[in-house]
């Protein structure tokens, strides 16, 4: 492949980041207003479904995207993603039923494929090695911390009306701003960015195992963000404004983790972070099974977020290192899909299995999770 000279400033790299942290929030940014959209849309318990339909969008359309970035690039398929994000996201507001708000909801899921994988693969052009691992933590960083600001200002905005936190997404129009005056328009990937691992893409852990345990991991995160909202308001009765700053504090504990997860991963290796990261999962979701009481809740977002930030960042550097030069975009946008499924599918869990018994069966399934990854360690070690 053609090799040119890639440079790209902190600007850059902040548009990038920017841009990423658009992407975890895209059902996040609605959630402390979901009991209220329940009533209006006459939706009861199924109102999760709007905080995963976007998920949807994604998981239908990210192969298209993925084709794209490989034939034309990721500079302009994430300029056309965040034009798309902020014009739908912000017409959520205004849309006058049920069907046309889940439609809209599921382009702005296509939007939300278009960005995510045009990132990471923004990030597979630019950086390689030790320095691309790092980036991809920040990235993971950034979409979890754009989860403590959204999610902390649309608990507040829901206070006072369901149509407000709709307008959290006319962020997008600032992250594309930035992404066209700070981001050269021009990068490819050449061959030299495999380093040593180009020889070894074929073997190590298996791609479909990393984005099954992608999907898995997903599913175990959102199905706590679509639960928590009705538990805690319609169960426990705490307000809007409360669920809101409880679920961005979770996103702050994740943040932390992505930060330190490299060093995690420089200890125990990629299956031993991972392991960890599951056992949060469970170690949370038994908690909230145990008590309601103030501790027990704080508690357990902490182990929450430590699972999400221990994991996500993780696998797209799987899937970077796994992928040739010329197949980054596509196999993005499979990891894109792989996580955005798991966010999709909590819905129908959160839907069928409520209260108690939800948090129970998460808890058994992430035990059973995290013991299945110890024996593929063999795959791991020769990654």
């Amino acid at each position: 492949m053609e090799k040119i000279k890639r440079e790209i400033g902190k600007p850059g790299i902040a548009a990038i980041m920017l841009m990423s942290s658009l992407t975890v929030m895209v059902g996040n940014a609605i959630t402390p207003a979901l009991p209220e959209l329940g009533e209006v849309f006459g939706l009861g318990s199924f109102a999760s479904w709007l905080v995963t339909a976007p998920a949807l969008g994604v998981v239908v359309t990210s192969i298209f995207f993925g084709r794209l970035i490989d034939r034309t690039g990721p500079y302009k398929v994430a300029v056309l993603g965040l034009l798309f994000y902020g014009i739908t996201g912000v017409l959520g507001a205004f849309m006058p039923n049920a069907v046309l708000l889940f439609a809209d909801r599921f382009i702005l899921g296509a939007a939300t494929a278009a960005i995510m994988s045009a990132g990471v693969t923004l990030i597979a052009g630019f950086f390689s090695g030790e320095r691309q691992l790092k980036i991809l933590s920040l990235q993971g960083m950034s979409m979890e911390f754009g989860g403590v600001i959204f999610l902390g200002v649309s608990g507040f905005l829901a206070d006072y009306s369901w149509k407000a936190p709709f307008f959290i997404y006319a962020i997008g129009f600032l992250a594309l701003f930035m992404i066209v005056a700070f981001v050269p328009s021009k990068v490819h990937i050449s061959e030299s960015d495999m380093g040593e691992k180009g020889s070894q893409a074929s073997g190590g852990v298996p791609l479909p195992l990393i984005l099954l345990i992608a999907f898995l991991g997903m599913l175990m995160f959102f199905t706590a963000m679509v639960s928590l909202p009705i538990y805690m308001q319609n169960t426990l009765g705490y307000s809007p404004s409360f669920t809101g700053y409880y679920l961005a504090v979770l996103d702050l504990i994740a943040v932390l983790a992505a930060g330190f997860m490299p060093k995690v991963v420089a200890k125990v290796r990629a299956q031993g972070c991972l392991t960890i990261a599951f056992a949060c999962y469970a170690a949370a979701y038994l908690l909230y099974f145990s008590s309601s009481v103030k501790f027990v809740l704080a508690l357990a977002v902490v182990f929450m977020g430590l699972g999400f930030g221990l994991s996500t960042p993780l696998f797209n550097s799987l899937v970077v290192s796994k992928s040739a030069p010329e197949k980054k975009g596509i196999n993005a946008s499979l990891c894109t899909m792989a996580m955005f499924s798991g966010q999709f599918l909590s819905a129908m869990l959160v839907s069928f299995i409520s209260g108690q018994s939800l948090f129970i069966t998460a808890a058994a399934i992430a035990l059973v999770i995290g013991v299945c990854i110890l024996p593929v360690q063999r795959w791991f070690d020769k990654s």
